[in-house]
């Protein structure tokens, strides 16, 4: 039998590596029909799956995100806003009449669940005086969160050839709005009613337009790994659905699974095709990834002595918190915890500032360093009484010597109105004896 190379069986040990690892559902790279998306890790920002997240296209109504967010960073849900005008914005609508009255929660609301258009502008005029004000607070609030690619000319997504984003950027949005409870229990809401009111003398129904929360039965079913599954998919928490003809098909998802918490965007997707590339990649994202949490913020791990203080010690806390991701068959049971404090900390020392830090490793791979910062500001002891001072021995023998003078000179004074005291006594008992002579 004829030998076969070795050069030929590695070859062939090559392909058949690689076939069983393009069969193979894990690690699989998902298959997109959209032109653009991502997947985010919500704990860690870490992008699981990049398909042209940095390509710069239009949102449509995912705008409302960051709408939503400025809504609650800079109002009361119970403060009460009055209709002042007529907003006639094309696209869904609440149909706000004139007069009407709602709260920031009920108008939040409509902004997620009906999308209403009429809404957003409301809500610009209210916080920023106007809709062009408030598209430079949404573009300075953007960048602040790190959407470096996108800008905003209206809060509510209508097309705007200078209003574009990135599917990684809507992913840095949608995940800062997932921090906040009342935006994640209204986006995971499926239905709202609002009551009559004087204007509107009929009940408002609205149901959110996202069937990821609610799509099932006919009409409501993908074709997914070879077969019919229902649109509803009950590890999602929402966020915001969007299109228009420019933007096609856009969705911003946060789905949660054994406390791991994932975003998925997608963008431009054709009809249904939406809810099928969010599905492959939310089931990618749970399927082949794991969230370990090791940290959470501000947990007291460290006590240090602190020199020259009004206190004798110092409490420091995580200054974050800290959850990896790692793929679903790594080991990390030989993950270490140190933790390193600075030595020697003379006061004053301020709140929040870093006096050490844990280090997590993994063999020799450094994963991450979490600082350590005081939990209260704690200032120095006069500079007369601190330790180790050059002086300090001298003032306490100062202070010694002073109060025996002191005491010398009181009990000098002390003797000297005693002695005062019984030579006038002498004199007064003379002058007396003297009289009574002369009046004999």
């Amino acid at each position: 039998m004829k030998k076969i190379p070795s050069k030929l069986t590695s070859l062939i040990s090559m392909i058949l590596l690689i076939t069983i690892l393009s069969t193979s559902s894990v690690f699989a790279a998902p298959q997109m029909t959209a032109p653009n998306a991502v997947l985010m890790d919500f704990q860690s920002g870490e992008v699981l799956y990049d398909h042209n997240a940095h390509e710069i296209t239009f949102p449509a109504s995912t705008t409302k995100v960051m709408t939503a967010i400025l809504v609650i960073e800079n109002t009361k849900l119970d403060d009460v806003v009055t209709v002042d005008k007529e907003y006639f914005v094309d696209g869904a609508s609440m149909y706000l009449k004139e007069g009407e009255s709602f709260t920031v929660e009920e108008l939040l609301q409509a902004l997620m669940i009906r999308s209403a258009n009429d809404v957003t502008e409301l809500f610009a005029t209210h916080i920023s005086g106007s809709v062009e004000e408030f598209a430079k607070l949404m573009n300075e609030r953007a960048k602040q969160l790190g959407a470096k690619n996108t800008h905003f000319t209206n809060p509510h997504g209508l097309p705007n050839d200078n209003h574009v984003t990135t599917a990684y950027d809507l992913a840095i949005i949608g995940r800062h709005a997932m921090t906040f409870p009342k935006l994640r229990e209204i986006a995971r809401t499926t239905n709202v009613v609002f009551e009559e009111t004087p204007q509107t003398p009929e009940k408002r129904y609205y149901r959110n337009s996202n069937r990821l929360l609610w799509g099932t039965g006919g009409g409501n079913q993908i074709l997914y790994r070879g077969q019919y599954v229902n649109i509803k998919y009950d590890v999602v928490e929402g966020i915001k659905t969007g299109y228009t003809v420019a933007a096609q098909q856009c969705l911003i998802t946060s789905a949660m699974q054994n406390e791991h918490r994932i975003i998925a965007v997608v963008l431009g997707a054709k009809g249904s095709n939406i809810y099928l590339d969010t599905r492959t990649l939310i089931d990618y994202g749970f399927e082949n990834f794991k969230s370990q949490p090791l940290l959470e913020e501000g947990v007291v791990e460290a006590e240090i002595p602190l020199n020259n203080g009004i206190k004798e010690s110092l409490s420091l806390v995580t200054a974050s918190g800290y959850a990896p991701i790692f793929p679903i068959d790594k080991d990390t049971s030989t993950i270490k915890k140190e933790i390193v404090l600075n030595k020697d900390v003379d006061a004053p020392v301020y709140k929040g500032t870093a006096y050490g830090k844990i280090v997590y490793t993994i063999g020799n791979e450094t994963l991450k360093e979490i600082d350590l910062v005081a939990t209260e500001t704690i200032e120095a002891k006069p500079p007369l009484i601190q330790r180790n001072k050059p002086f300090r021995y001298l003032v306490y023998f100062l202070v010694a010597f002073t109060l025996w003078k002191l005491l010398v000179f009181y009990l000098r004074l002390k003797k000297q109105k005693r002695v005062g005291f019984m030579g006038s006594r002498r004199r007064s008992n003379g002058l007396q004896f003297s009289k009574r002579l002369r009046r004999r």
